[in-house]
């Protein structure tokens, strides 16, 4: 190639092509590639580093600190209700909260399903774990499982509902209408499948059988999109995962009653100081009603308005309208 012919080369370029010999040209460009290659090189783990300096700084100050000063870890498990990147984004800044405010390092350990979370605090791999309602009562009548907290809502309330939704364009207005139609549903371990199933369908008559369909998925959101895209007919999660989509897609159908929001459960022999060094500081959170929005601002939804202490019988309601089916039990 005739460099001289490029009216954009550099003077430079143009007169050491007159003579360059071929060899000593592919030498100059294997150079060059090679430079290029280290500079990629370079700039790519420069970006890497900066990824993690911002991540660190997002983490804040508190996780340092808590090294620095020697903090025992505390390990708090969490059933999973939603996926891993998505419970990391609202647990882990609960986590944060705790080791900035306890003489201990917090940190989340995440589950594959229910069960495991349940059993990680059985085998006492952590100290405490979020459970759902269902879950919870299972857990206190195999092993003695106690509640310490549970969230308030909205409406400073202790309480939460599932609901019955459907596709906004379903013909879908009562549970009798479900026959024949697609249903999605969370875990076979979460209140809202053993509500449905177990509880309305039953007295309406309505058996597995009269469906189209019946499948549970991992995670409630992944219900809420089945039914959003109309895959599914018809889904069954929590209230206040939905209210921003009803009437943008979907509909609601059929609200359950009231019951006590899911508890951060404990075993009975729980360390007196741990547990109470953790209740201490979710407590605090709503002592100062005008700083708890930025102290939660970055928490799971669910957990935004703060906590209040919980006890074994608040879960009664949870055991009259659900029945305790074989564990590992699923449907097709």
């Amino acid at each position: 190639m005739d460099l001289r012919k490029n009216s954009n080369s550099p003077t430079r370029i143009d007169v050491e092509a007159k003579t360059e010999s071929p060899g000593t040209r592919i030498w100059v460009l294997v150079a060059i590639g090679l430079a290029a290659i280290v500079g990629l090189t370079a700039l790519f783990y420069s970006i890497v580093m900066d990824i993690e300096r911002d991540y660190g700084a997002k983490r804040g100050p508190e996780t340092g600190d808590s090294l620095s000063a020697g903090k025992a870890v505390v390990y708090i498990g969490v059933i999973s209700r939603y996926p891993p990147t998505i419970m990391l984004r609202g647990y882990q800044p609960i986590m944060d909260y705790l080791t900035e405010n306890t003489p201990y390092r917090f940190e989340l350990l995440l589950s594959g399903d229910y069960n495991e979370a349940l059993q990680n605090l059985v085998a006492r791999r952590v100290s405490a774990v979020f459970l759902g309602s269902y879950l919870y009562v299972q857990a206190h009548e195999r092993y003695g499982v106690i509640p310490v907290l549970k969230p308030l809502n909205e409406n400073m309330q202790p309480v939460s509902r599932s609901v019955l939704i459907a596709g906004a364009n379903m013909s879908i207005r009562t549970v009798r209408d479900l026959v024949g139609k697609r249903l999605a549903l969370p875990s076979t371990e979460s209140f809202s499948a053993h509500w449905i199933m177990e509880y309305v369908c039953t007295r309406n008559g309505i058996a597995v059988h009269d469906f189209a369909l019946v499948h549970n998925f991992s995670h409630h959101n992944t219900v809420i999109a089945q039914v959003l895209n109309g895959t599914y007919d018809a889904g069954v999660t929590r209230e206040y995962l939905v209210k921003d989509l009803l009437g943008k897609g979907l509909m609601p159908v059929l609200y359950s009653d009231a019951i006590p929001t899911s508890p951060l459960a404990v075993l009975k022999d729980y360390d007196r100081e741990i547990i109470g060094a953790m209740k201490a500081a979710l407590l605090a959170v709503n002592r100062d009603a005008a700083r708890r929005p930025a102290l939660t601002r970055e928490w799971d939804g669910e957990f935004v308005n703060g906590f209040v202490e919980a006890s074994d019988a608040d879960y009664a309601p949870v055991r009259a309208i659900t029945t305790v089916v074989p564990h590992g039990a699923a449907r097709r």
